[in-house]
């Protein structure tokens, strides 16, 4: 009697052991197919607009990740993706976004635009999309360097042109391309030639010939 309770012992011991290992392993199949789904990514075009859905942690699901009005989808379009192929879609189709405010007649959103180039960085894991995107934003402060010194140029005091000309110098540390540096190029020379003309320097009025003077003994102090 002993030696088959013992024996019964055993094997309802051996039993729970085995029904543990076996619901070890499922929760971690489980675990393991749920954070894989999580890598996932998954495109379906709509009504005009490319939406990208990410898997959820678990093993099948899925949630909005971004939708993108406009956009056309990869064709053909796959079942699964991975992080890899959608992130620079998602960064090209900011990008194009910034590119069409930049289209668009009269003065540019420039506002509009940094926030969409800002949102395609978030997105761009490849040198040549971050590339794409900062070549824009630098093109924006340029721009917008440019029209305050037309503004400051308008004024024409002394002290205006030379904001002027400090706007134009922040500009060509920019990367303006050829055309844009020899328009900067030119600019800067008009405005030094307007500043040393002999007409010009006799204008400065006795507050503006201080100022140097004034700004030199209070760097001494």
């Amino acid at each position: 009697m002993r030696a088959n309770s013992k024996g019964i012992y055993l094997m309802k011991k051996t039993t729970i052991f085995t029904i543990f290992i076996i619901i070890a392993a499922l929760i971690s199949i489980t675990l393991m197919a749920s954070r894989s789904n999580t890598d996932n990514y998954f495109i379906e075009y709509k009504q005009g607009a490319v939406e990208v859905w990410k898997g959820r942690f678990s093993p099948l699901g899925k949630e909005p990740f971004i939708m993108m009005p406009g956009a056309q989808p990869p064709n053909p379009i796959k079942e699964v993706y991975t992080r890899e192929e959608v992130f620079p879609l998602i960064a090209k189709y900011f990008i194009d976004k910034a590119d069409a405010v930049m289209d668009v007649p009269g003065l540019p959103d420039f506002e509009g635009m940094r926030t969409y180039l800002n949102k395609s960085l978030s997105f761009a894991i490849t040198e040549d999309l971050k590339k794409d995107a900062h070549i824009r934003l630098n093109k924006i402060d340029r721009m917008v360097l440019l029209y305050k010194a037309d503004i400051a140029l308008s004024k024409g005091t002394i002290s205006e042109l030379k904001t002027a000309l400090e706007y134009l110098k922040r500009a060509t540390l920019l990367g303006p391309d050829e055309i844009e540096s020899e328009l900067i190029t030119r600019k800067i020379a008009s405005i030094i030639a307007r500043i040393t003309a002999p007409e010009t320097v006799s204008e400065i009025t006795p507050a503006e010939q201080d100022a140097p003077a004034k700004e030199e003994s209070s760097k001494q102090q």
